[in-house]
């Protein structure tokens, strides 16, 4: 398969990948990162049935709430299956959550270091049957506030968007008939550090992030 746009590939792998985070199948942007998106709708609920949390909803027995409740943390925000709260975008615009925002060092390190790792072991190809990205952007998310999440779970994405790409162009530009899937010599990477890639690094719009070509650098 050939993939000249190595980041917007990632970026729809992501998708893919990471809905298992919900336990749903759901395809849709709301299931990236551990993001969840979805609650009974107004008037959806049934008679015999208890709004435990807003918009959440389960059958009017003591024992059933109990356990029901167990999954919301004590603000009524709903966990992922991470057990991680505030990432649910259910009435949020993408615009409320789709913005570049501050991730720490250890954060990106955490995410440039999988990146560089999966990249070398499946040799150019996304494959979500081994990819430890869900549990990076976990990790990541149990650092930092609640009300930051989402916002730095998209930013952080965008950074592994960018350093993929890098990778991908360093082992092209050594061997220009390079495709992802073929072997190539793991060597050319060693000068690929999260801080050269990141010195290309720029903000291209209010919520994406861009890499600027080597020649392009000052």
């Amino acid at each position: 398969m050939r993939i000249e746009d190595n980041g917007l590939q990632n970026y729809q792998s992501i998708l893919r990948m990471l809905q298992s985070l919900n336990g749903k199948k759901r395809t849709g942007a709301a299931d990236i990162f551990g993001i969840l998106g979805s609650k009974a709708s107004p008037g959806s609920s049934s008679p015999g049935m208890v709004e435990v949390a807003p918009g959440y909803f389960c059958k009017n027995d003591p024992r059933i709430i109990a356990n029901f409740r167990k999954n919301f943390d004590e603000d009524g925000d709903l966990y992922n299956s991470h057990g991680i709260a505030g990432m649910d975008i259910t009435g949020k615009d993408p615009s409320e959550w789709h913005k570049i925002v501050e991730v720490s060092e250890e954060g990106r390190q955490s995410m440039f270091d999988m990146v560089k790792r999966e990249f070398i072991q499946e040799k150019g190809i996304a494959n979500g049957d081994t990819t430890q990205r869900s549990e990076v952007f976990a990790a990541y998310q149990r650092s930092i506030p609640k009300q930051d999440r989402l916002t730095a779970t998209w930013t952080l994405g965008q950074y592994e968007r960018q350093y993929n790409k890098a990778m991908y162009e360093a082992v092209r530009a050594s061997n220009p008939g390079w495709q992802p899937g073929m072997d190539f010599d793991e060597s050319v990477l060693d000068g690929i550090t999260r801080e050269s890639v990141e010195a290309r690094i720029v903000q291209t719009g209010s919520d994406s992030l861009g890499l600027l070509s080597i020649d392009c650098r000052a």
